[in-house]
């Protein structure tokens, strides 16, 4: 806990250089915060490794003992994939769902009809956090590569062509969602891509759900009169979205 200080910024480096178009500064921001992160986590895996956690309850502990390693079809990571399977599950744990809480709760305010919809109705949290997804999505971009040659939208693609998914537009398109633009915390059905989807969808998204649902079913429960008091300021970025600050009054 005491050593959590520079996750933060380490994430939002690594992440602001995965933008669609990224300039050489925040480039070489991504890649110091990526030396700086695995030089932590050099620290943190060999403190592991002589000392276990419960691998029950303990992530980095299981990572590092690997799947099945009891048994002879046991694999186990490279120190290599070891370290940057930890960023990955750290950076896409923390900033996404994060996003999901702030997004949905400025959401909320701006709609106060579904705000009080919500604190009267509890139960409509898990429909509640499926429209925050959809409405305003965290991830606003997914990446695919076509394995095939493939025409898509009348525009013919070659066999390892890099395509840029736009989750935001798709979460938003009239012909899956009716009155895309109305924000509603009972939506149903809501078939919305905020996890992507098939084989690639995002291994996280029950937890990712769960804290959601928790955080801030909670916040509005201890706190039904908060308002957002000033301008949320966003955090700029393309593929990520969320704020880097929201002024808020909770009396």
């Amino acid at each position: 806990h005491d050593e959590r200080g520079p996750l933060r910024d380490w994430s939002l480096a690594i992440l602001g250089a995965l933008e669609p178009v990224v300039s050489s500064e925040a480039a070489a921001r991504g890649n110091r915060a990526v030396t700086n992160f695995l030089a932590y986590l050099e620290t943190l895996v060999a403190r592991r490794r002589a000392k276990p956690g419960n691998p029950e309850r303990d992530v980095l502990t299981r990572l590092i003992q690997g799947e099945g390693s009891g048994g002879e079809n046991g694999e186990r990571l490279t120190e290599k994939e070891l370290l940057h399977n930890c960023i990955f599950l750290l950076n896409a744990g923390h900033e996404t769902t994060t996003n999901l809480i702030g997004n949905g709760l400025v959401a909320l305010d701006r709609h106060p009809d579904q705000k009080q919809r919500l604190i009267d109705n509890p139960e409509l949290i898990k429909t509640a956090v499926e429209e925050m997804l959809r409405y305003e999505s965290s991830n606003q971009l997914g990446n695919r590569m076509t394995t095939e040659r493939v025409e898509l939208g009348g525009v013919m693609l070659d066999a390892g062509t890099s395509v840029t998914l736009c989750i935001g537009a798709a979460n938003r398109d009239p012909a899956q969602f009716p009155d895309p633009e109305r924000f509603d915390i009972a939506r149903t059905p809501n078939r919305h891509l905020a996890f992507a989807t098939g084989a690639h969808q995002c291994a996280g998204m029950a937890l990712a759900r769960l804290e959601g649902a928790i955080a801030i079913s909670r916040f509005l429960a201890r706190f039904p009169n908060y308002s957002v008091s000033g301008q949320p300021v966003r955090g700029g970025r393309v593929r990520f979205r969320g704020f880097l600050s929201v002024p808020c009054a909770i009396g």
